[in-house]
């Protein structure tokens, strides 16, 4: 709600003309699509098994190179998740249980792992190889964390569901790799690919939308690697993915229909999404609603409520939150909040980290002593209760 002096939202955001189409487009949304009259909660957080930034000394490497790392969030605070990182989350979830006595869970939007960067420069960049995610902790913390992800599985506290194989676009990196693009080779050189300044497309600015299609020929490849990522999730968890939301919301139409016969059947969706043609370099953005099926009838859910501390420090993010839980509940809508990783990964940043758990336990704290019926979901869960009504 706005507050009546000081044209502020709820959570201390000012109010903008961007910011009240925002919310428009959000009321819009969430009138429309599938209802519900339990209080429903599900919590989709991404990039898990990523990269991102290798560390410290390869962020002031870069930035004294000349490439601009510091202009990204994401490149300032996201990294590989470590033991301590992912225990402190974990505990955090495991205090607060809900109407049913299950614990918060988080949606794990899995990336299967990463480029091997060792193998690719001995073999002369022509041919890509793959790092799994065990392989990537043991190489970049020297332990294995499947421990960590078999025990929160079994305890309720996570759902791995698949966000890529890796969070790149594989063919153009390797391409302009092969080809010397200046940033790409030195950024791979402090074995970092997440650059957010260019790239040989001119319409990707970065390597991570690792489905974005811009000719047949690449939608065949991106079909390939959407296929490969999706039967590796099953050997890494021994299920298979029924829920999926690709890498930075981009997909081809014409990707549906492998996803549809490889056992995916929802797709997590922001409201808006860039829609490739896959034929050629043009597309646009679609909307979508909780409840939207495609023709191949695959569901969508779609996240209409936010809760990403790393955006700002300004922002009492447990209020605003709570005010986009409490719209979506009056409109019969499940709450579905984007939380993504960077927010609780502390190699770059200790003290973001700490802030964004402590935020967390306030707001989950706050959720269960205003709504005391509500229930956990993870993404998965969604989707069978909305195929069941």
């Amino acid at each position: 709600m706005l507050c009546r002096d000081c044209g502020e939202h709820a959570g201390g955001e000012v109010m903008t003309i961007s910011s009240l189409k925002d919310k428009a487009l959000s009321l819009y949304t969430n009138l429309r699509g599938w209802r519900t009259n339990r209080k429903l909660v599900v919590f989709e957080s991404d990039d898990w098994g990523a990269i991102r930034m290798p560390g410290r000394d390869a962020f002031d490497a870069l930035l004294k190179a000349g490439i601009r790392v510091d202009d990204s969030p994401y490149d300032r605070l996201d990294c590989l998740e470590s033991r301590s990182d992912f225990e402190a989350l974990m505990n955090v979830l495991d205090a607060h249980r809900d109407a049913n006595g299950r614990p918060a869970v988080f949606t794990f939007n899995t990336i299967l792992g990463n480029p091997n960067f060792d193998a690719i420069e001995r073999d002369n960049f022509q041919r890509f190889h793959h790092q799994h995610i065990w392989n990537s902790y043991q190489h970049y913390h020297g332990e294995s964390l499947e421990d960590c992800w078999r025990q929160a599985i079994e305890l309720g506290l996570i759902r791995p569901q698949f966000h890529g194989r890796e969070h790149l676009n594989v063919p153009r990196w390797m391409s302009d790799l092969r080809h010397g693009r200046r940033e790409t080779t030195i950024a791979f050189e402090h074995r970092f690919y997440g650059l957010t300044t260019s790239t040989s497309s001119p319409r990707q600015r970065d390597y991570l939308a690792a489905f974005w299609a811009e000719s047949p020929e690449e939608v065949e490849d991106a079909r390939a690697r959407l296929r490969a990522g999706l039967e590796l999730f099953a050997q890494t968890f021994g299920f298979e993915s029924a829920t999926f939301t690709p890498c930075n919301y981009i997909l081809p139409d014409q990707l549906r229909v492998t996803l549809a016969g490889l056992g995916v059947r929802l797709i997590q969706a922001q409201r808006g999404q860039f829609v490739p043609a896959g034929d050629r370099a043009e597309g646009r953005v679609r909307r979508y609603y909780t409840g939207l099926k495609s023709p191949e009838e695959l569901l969508y859910s779609v996240r209409n409520v936010l809760f990403e501390p790393f955006e700002s420090e300004r922002i009492d993010w447990p209020a605003r939150t709570l005010h986009g839980i409490q719209e979506a509940f009056t409109l019969g809508k499940p709450a579905v909040i984007s939380t993504h990783r960077v927010n609780y990964v502390s190699g770059m940043d200790h003290a973001h980290a700490r802030r964004s758990i402590r935020l967390l336990d306030q707001l989950l704290a706050s959720i269960l002593r205003r709504w005391p019926s509500v229930e956990f979901l993870s993404s998965d869960q969604l989707l069978m209760h909305m195929e069941s009504s």
